[in-house]
């Protein structure tokens, strides 16, 4: 997987970041599809680039558009670039000044259902932190989004689910979504739905507490061990584990859990607690 992680510098630093929107394929239940990410190195790869900066820091993006179609980019709460043509190259700064998960993806014509979004976090916390990009696929769309064509709005019928762009047991070996840590860690995880319908995180042995909400704003402050998130909603979690052991997180949406038909598979991630 190629993923960019920002590490921390100092407040108010100034960086520069490369996004290439990429064209590829992925397997889904009939044979190989079109699918398209953001990639930090221009080659592509089912997951797209994890974007991690300090709070204050400024951050130029130069977004490049590698496929055969207009594009766009947009940060949630940040602002965006509104067409980037073919082959062409836009820019965009921003100063990261409230800490958070924010989505980030081509807000144009669907094209999110391309595989199109990924996640931004402002954060100064020092501990561990994990991060899960939840996105369903649906060949139909795919196809007819990716070839300028028709495709009926009123029918979504997804059947591949993924975590950063993996179905379970890719999600295994995921070092941004494997959740470890050691009793007593105070642990975040950042979640970002980039997908078209809700999702349900659940978590078995623990229970999180959910710091961020950018739609279920009632949600802050909840303890819980499952809950909603939204189309194009991210959340910022806490996890404090009490108790060693190893335990499942999936989507209590049980389709979800399928890969191209077959279970287990789809939103199934871990988490490893030691003592």
């Amino acid at each position: 997987m190629f993923s960019l992680m920002v590490l921390p510098a100092f407040a108010l630093s100034q960086k520069t970041v490369n996004l290439y929107i990429v064209e590829g394929e992925v397997n889904e239940s009939n044979g190989f599809v079109p699918y398209f990410t953001f990639s930090t190195t221009g080659s592509f790869d089912s997951s797209n680039a994890v974007l991690r900066f300090d709070l204050g820091e400024v951050v130029t993006f130069n977004v490049k558009n590698e496929t055969d179609f207009t594009c766009a980019f947009s940060i949630t709460d940040h602002g965006q670039i509104e067409g980037i043509p073919m082959g062409e190259t836009q820019s965009i700064t921003v100063t990261f000044s409230q800490e958070g998960t924010f989505l980030y993806e081509d807000p144009f014509n669907d094209h999110r259902a391309l595989g199109l979004g990924g996640m931004v976090v402002v954060s100064d916390f020092s501990g561990p932190e994990f991060y899960g990009v939840f996105t369903e696929h649906d060949e139909e769309w795919i196809n007819a989004i990716a070839d300028g064509g028709v495709y009926d709005k009123r029918t979504y019928s997804p059947d591949v689910f993924t975590i950063n762009g993996k179905g379970f047991p890719r999600t295994m070996f995921d070092t941004l979504a494997m959740i470890m840590g050691h009793v007593g860690d105070t642990i975040r995880i950042h979640i970002t739905n980039a997908g078209q319908m809700y999702h349900f995180p659940h978590f078995h042995g623990y229970h999180v507490k959910i710091i961020e909400a950018s739609k279920h704003d009632h949600y802050v402050g909840w303890i819980k061990d499952s809950f909603g998130i939204a189309p194009a909603e991210s959340m910022t979690l806490e996890l404090v584990p009490d108790k060693p052991g190893r335990f499942p997180v999936h989507n209590h949406n049980l389709v979800t859990t399928t890969y191209g038909g077959n279970y287990p598979g789809g939103m199934m991630m871990h988490m490893f607690i030691y003592e």
